[in-house]
């Protein structure tokens, strides 16, 4: 993408060295010939549908307009023109759609213009990674990251990207290194650190309204996207969060596994 001259990741300066570059996911004209072949279908469809109608009028009368093919025909017809319709305004979309890994930050591309992040400028990211299963055959997996700026401005990354596990990843371990010094000297100031539903500083854990010492905790337990806090005594968990819940999910890790066993 950078071999481009017109390419708008050209002008990016600032952000070090260049780690990896993440071009739209697949070829972009087959969504395009497909959005044109329902369109296209529609109005034949439709006219199809016209002719069957007069012909059922000419025969039986106005009575008779409506029974058989008729009315099943434009209803597809219709469903035809928004599918093609929405495939290809989605095409359209993301057609610019790529973005570039630096070594101090993230530069994305989209329709809306090009949307460029310093590390130490980002207030959060979050991460959401499903597998997907299908009568218990797995069926893939999809990835979804959100990151957030100091100014509140929010950036989407997901598997209309190529290789955006690597990505993702990338960017969470640049975004917690960027704001781990942060974090750890409002830890060591006695604060308390927020992680969306859950909290916690330096003697305790806090979830809503509750609170459980670091050393009543016998492990904070990660499965399926689940996290799952087992008092020392006691049958059931004391809490139960989600990742795509918790911001800065790697920092929350580090700073918990000093306290307790991450499992």
């Amino acid at each position: 993408m950078l071999n481009d001259p017109n390419s708008p990741f050209r002008g990016v300066v600032g952000l070090g060295a260049l780690k990896s570059e993440h071009p739209r996911r697949g070829s972009r004209w087959p969504a395009v010939i497909f959005g044109v072949i329902f369109i296209a279908a529609a109005p034949v469809l439709a006219l199809v549908a016209l002719f069957l109608g007069f012909e059922a009028y000419s025969q039986h009368g106005l009575m008779r307009v409506d029974d058989g093919a008729v009315i099943p025909l434009l209803v597809i017809a219709v469903i035809a023109f928004v599918i093609g319709a929405l495939v290809l305004f989605n095409a359209w979309r993301t057609w610019p759609l790529a973005a570039v890994l630096y070594e101090d930050g993230l530069a994305v591309n989209r329709r809306q213009g090009l949307q460029v992040v310093r590390w130490n400028q980002v207030d959060w990211v979050k991460q959401a990674i499903t597998r997907h299963y299908y009568n218990g055959v797995y069926t893939g997996t999809t990835h979804l990251y959100t990151i957030a700026t100091q100014d509140q401005v929010k950036i989407q990354l997901s598997d209309q990207l190529s290789k955006i596990e690597d990505l993702g990843k990338a960017v969470q371990q640049g975004v917690s290194g960027a704001l781990w010094p942060r974090y750890l000297q409002a830890l060591q100031a006695g604060q308390r650190l927020t992680f969306g539903p859950l909290g916690l500083d330096s003697q305790k854990l806090y979830s809503g309204n509750k609170e459980l010492p670091w050393s009543e905790i016998k492990a904070i337990s990660i499965k399926k996207g689940i996290i799952s806090v087992k008092k020392e005594k006691g049958w059931f968990n004391w809490a139960s969060v989600t990742v795509p819940q918790i911001p800065n999910f790697f920092i929350f890790l580090e700073i918990a596994s000093r306290f307790t066993n991450v499992e």
